[in-house]
């Protein structure tokens, strides 16, 4: 057992699996867990509700510069492979880079919390002269603003994501709001464009980008008997994954056998949602994650 060192009331680190940093947060209304590499949550609890809200894979490395599967991964300052680099990680720097606790504070029976990136020598120079803060939010729902800002002479091209993994009871048997309309960019399709009609059900793996949407997702979830609203501000892009059966058995950190218990909803501007920010410029992705009851409960 790694001893724990108090930082502020209800705050502490740890250092544990791959001798990363982690923070523990226990407010009055709910609880957390996040990993000082990327910033990333990997636990959430309101103290209402029994069942975490994200999922975290049986098989994830915990190792310094390798990506974690599961919680909430940041995508900065591209989503999916580099563009032009072939040897760039995936996602970005962000979710394998330090990041340093700046503050926590007491919002009522919340705790909110301000990380700030540490960029890395191999990060490009447009990269390394952003800031980059995520503001974490832990209380009866869970809420996270990644802040970028350009501090550079030059334009900063970039896409960004909040890559959360949800817990559900089994994909097969949920249903997910909000994207009626929305136009999607199918990555397992060559990239075809198709308009989404209805609620999104599940019989199948699941790559797509619905590009030019603002709305709130909720994921019905009969077997958990709850839903999850996701909603989002500074975001044109939801993304919607889940490699099914064998496209978890070819992840290395990815079981086969917990595929189905797992769905991303993911806030951000991806695709032709990329964002161009000109020196000096600020912008701010948030997304509010809550759990609220299944009707008929």
């Amino acid at each position: 057992m790694h001893s724990e060192s108090p930082i502020f009331e209800g705050v502490h680190t740890r250092r544990g699996a791959g001798g990363l940093e982690y923070l523990h947060v226990r407010a009055a209304a709910g609880s957390a867990l996040l990993c000082l590499q990327g910033a990333q949550l990997l636990e959430y609890r309101s103290a209402a509700s029994p069942e975490p809200l994200l999922w975290v894979s049986e098989s994830a490395i915990h190792r310094r510069g390798h990506a974690l599967r599961g919680g909430i991964p940041i995508c900065w300052p591209w989503f999916g492979p580099h563009p032009e680099q072939a040897g760039a990680p995936a996602h970005g720097y962000a979710r394998i880079s330090p990041w340093s606790l700046q503050e926590a504070r007491r919002l009522g029976d919340a705790i909110a919390l301000t990380l700030r990136w540490v960029a890395p020598q191999d990060a490009g120079e447009v990269e390394r002269l952003a800031e980059l803060e995520l503001e974490v939010e832990v209380g009866d729902s869970l809420r996270l603003r990644l802040h970028t800002r350009n501090r550079g002479p030059h334009a900063l091209r970039m896409t960004e994501a909040l890559h959360a993994y949800l817990r559900v009871g089994d994909v097969r048997r949920l249903r997910l709001t909000g994207l009626d309309g929305a136009t999607s960019v199918d990555k397992l399709d060559g990239m075809r464009n198709s308009v989404q009609r209805g609620a999104l059900a599940f019989d199948g793996p699941i790559d797509r980008m619905f590009v030019g949407t603002e709305s709130a997702c909720v994921v019905d979830d009969p077997v958990l008997r709850r839903r999850i609203r996701v909603s989002k501000q500074g975001s044109r892009s939801t993304v919607v994954w889940n490699p099914w059966r064998e496209g978890a058995a070819a992840l290395p950190d990815m079981r086969e056998a917990s595929w189905d218990r797992m769905l991303c909803v993911e806030a951000g501007n991806v695709e032709r949602d990329g964002l161009t920010l000109p020196p000096g410029a600020d912008h701010v992705l948030e997304a509010h994650y809550q759990v609220l009851e299944f009707p008929g409960a």
